[in-house]
Parts: structure tokens; sequence; C-alpha cells
């Protein structure tokens, strides 16, 4: 039976345990694109990176998976940054029903042609960790990084640990680096809309201060294959720093990070498993039995691997694990891609484009509150009081660390 939650206890429930940690999909203009939720704000509302453009919507419908259910939340748009793209968000209902497939799947059992590999699989949440048992190998190669990084700026630090302090923190809420030419020009001292917006930066120089000498700086996020960051590269001038400066800095993180992943300090999967199935949405692939799988699968569980689609398509994906099969041999793991970037997703789009044509199986799951009783609760869930309609202050903190 479907149900639709409006009660306040409830709608705070789902937004603690579900919303603010499992991947999220926002339905714009018919069509579903990965959201992210930066942090809960008094139980009913939340802070939310929205992709695109926006066309002044002021309802949002965001939506997820979980234990075989479909959530569909509906949310009223409070506030916006039309410069980060976030936007404050109170929920107002959310539906709950069996989750059933609605996108078209490439299935490749018993298809022609070179069969699709996966590899170099890691949990996403183990990568994190090991950051905290870093090496004497990986040490040598930050420090012999941030010596050469010293020679063109003396003023730089590398960064490169399990704990997130804020400066990481920000640029991983926002997904952003941070570009600030003039720290004391505060209308015109930032690089632009493709970075942490100067006024956040100016609230984290009153948590962090740096000396005063200093008026301009770039921190770029050294990620795990694009994707989890490990840490961040930071740049501090009494001068402007520019693009150029930015592009080098960019390639100085990049370097650690491909040198550090090369050291064979992460530990990754030796399988290469056979993709069954696969969507815009996600694949189904087999896995053996081992101690790494018993380890590192679980339902709920982030993966992040490297998918070969054929001899010229080849990306770094990442999918959060929704179901696991024992079949007679192996394990099949099904898994939702989520927060792809632009690249993979262009290519994960043009090899799909290809086997079942173009734009098939890009639209949102249909859900419709219209049909629905008005007031049902999930189980164990008590009525609460109503709600205040006080809208707070979009400068929340993020509770606790989300899946990056």
């Amino acid at each position: 039976m479907d149900k639709t939650v409006q009660e306040a206890d409830a709608l705070t429930k789902i937004l603690q345990t579900l919303f603010a940690r499992l991947p999220v999909s926002v339905e714009i203009k018919g069509r579903s694109y990965p959201a992210k939720v930066v942090g809960i704000k008094d139980g009913l509302y939340i802070l939310a990176a929205i992709p695109g453009k926006s066309s002044g919507e002021k309802t949002r419908i965001l939506f997820l998976t979980h234990n075989n259910h479909f959530f569909h939340g509906v949310f009223t748009v409070t506030q916006r940054n039309p410069n980060n793209g976030l936007e404050l968000l109170r929920v107002q209902a959310v539906k709950v029903t069996e989750a059933k497939r609605t996108q078209g799947r490439v299935d490749l059992e018993g298809g022609s042609g070179d069969p699709i590999l996966l590899s170099n699989i890691i949990n996403q949440l183990h990568l994190r960790r090991s950051l905290g048992f870093v090496d004497k190998g990986v040490e040598a190669i930050l420090q012999r990084h941030a010596k050469k990084m010293q020679e063109t700026y003396p003023d730089s630090v590398v960064y490169f640990s399990d704990r997130m302090d804020n400066r990481l923190r920000i640029m991983y809420n926002f997904e952003q680096s941070i570009f600030v030419t003039n720290r004391l020009e505060k209308n015109t001292g930032g690089a632009g809309s493709n970075f942490v917006p100067i006024e956040e930066y100016l609230k984290l120089l009153a948590l962090n201060k740096i000396e005063s000498r200093f008026i301009s700086e770039i921190s770029v996020l050294i990620r795990y294959k694009n994707y989890t960051p490990l840490g961040y590269v930071q740049v501090l001038s009494e001068k402007s720093l520019d693009t150029e400066d930015y592009n080098k800095i960019t390639l100085f993180a990049a370097a650690i990070s491909r040198d550090v992943i090369a050291a064979g300090f992460f530990q990754e999967s030796k399988e290469m498993c056979q993709v069954e199935d696969i969507s815009r949405s996600g694949l189904g692939f087999f896995h053996p039995q081992s101690i790494f799988f018993s380890r590192s699968f679980a339902v709920g569980e982030i993966l992040l691997f490297d998918l070969q689609l054929n001899k010229e398509l080849r990306g770094t994906y990442r999918a959060v694990i929704r179901n696991i099969t024992n079949t007679d041999k192996m394990f099949r793991v099904g898994c939702q891609f989520f927060n792809l970037n632009t690249r993979e997703e262009e290519i994960l789009n043009q090899f799909v484009d290809a086997r079942l044509g173009p734009g098939e199986g890009a639209q949102a799951p249909e859900a419709d509150l219209a049909e629905t009783p008005e007031s049902l609760e999930l189980p164990n869930s008590e009525p609460t009081e109503s709600i205040s309609e006080e809208i707070p202050d979009m400068g929340m903190e993020a509770g606790e660390e989300l899946p990056g």
C-alpha cells in the first residue's frame, strides 16, 4: 500500500536517515538529475545543491530508492543562492511506494561483442578511512610534491587526511575550489560562480584566520579519480593570483592523486568483473566470493570503480549497492549510479544511446502525490505538534559527513 507521510516527526526521520545519507535525484522538466544534500536545518529544511540554472521554481521534487521502496519528496523552495545553485527546501510530504524499475536497460547476458568489464573496485568509506594510516611511501610522495610546489609558491601546503578541516569541508560541500583574487574586495575579490563564493570564504576566515599580509588564495581538492576528496593543495599570496596560477595548482593536485593511487596505497579489488546489464541509472555485475568482497560489499555501501564499456569508452564511476544476490558460482551486485561527473555521464549516455536510442530511459520515476491519502504515518511514527513556518538562515552548518 502506498503511503504519504506528512507528520513532522516522521518527515524529520526520513530526511535525517535517508535524504542526508543516500544518493538523491531531483526532477527537472520531467527528467532526473543528481542532487546533493549539503545539510539539514531544524529537522524539516534541507540545503541542497541543484544542478543547472534555476527557472524560478517554487517547488522541487526529490527522490531516492532504499530497501526496495521509492521515496518521492515534495519540497518548497524557501531560499535560493543563484551563485552556487544551493537552495533551502522545506519538506511538505513524502510518498513511499514499492520501487519498480522504470528505465530501459541494456541486457548483456548472451549478447554478442566484447563484454563490459568493471575493475579496480573500492569501497568509498574504506578509502576515506585508509587516509588515517598513511604509510612512509605516501608521506614521501606528499613531501616530494610539497617541496616542488614551494619552489614556485613558497606559501603553500598539502593537506592529506582522513579528517575534514573547515577548508576541506566547505570545498566538499560546494564541490568547488577556492579562488579568491583579493579577500579585501568583498564584491569583486572572488573569481566567479565556479568557485566557493567569497562571502562563504570570509566566513571560513572568521574560523580559520590567515596572516594579514595574504590577500589571495587558491585551494584545489586532491581527489581520488575525480571523486572522493583526499585533501587539498593550498596556496596563499600577498599579491593577486590569476588563472594561470589556478591551472598550475590544479595540475599539482592531480599529480599528487595520480602518484598516490599508482603507489598502490588504496586497496582496490583485483577482479575483472563482468557486467550483466546496464542503464543510465545503474548496472548489475558479478563478483566472486573473497575476503575483499565480504569486507567491502553490503547493501547501502558506496563503490568506486573503473568501467570499460568498449574499446573507446572508459571511465571511473560511483554507485551505491542496492541489492546482492547469491548465484550458483558468484554474487550478483546491483548498483545505482549517483553524482557522476560530466565526463562519465556523457560516456554512459553515449553508450546507452547507441543501444537503446537517444534519451531512452532518462525520465524521472513517476509518483503522483495528488491521488494519495492526505495523511498516513510511517511504522512506529508518532504525530507531533504543528511546524513553525519561520524560515531559518541559509548559513547552516553541515551535519555528519555525507558520501563524497
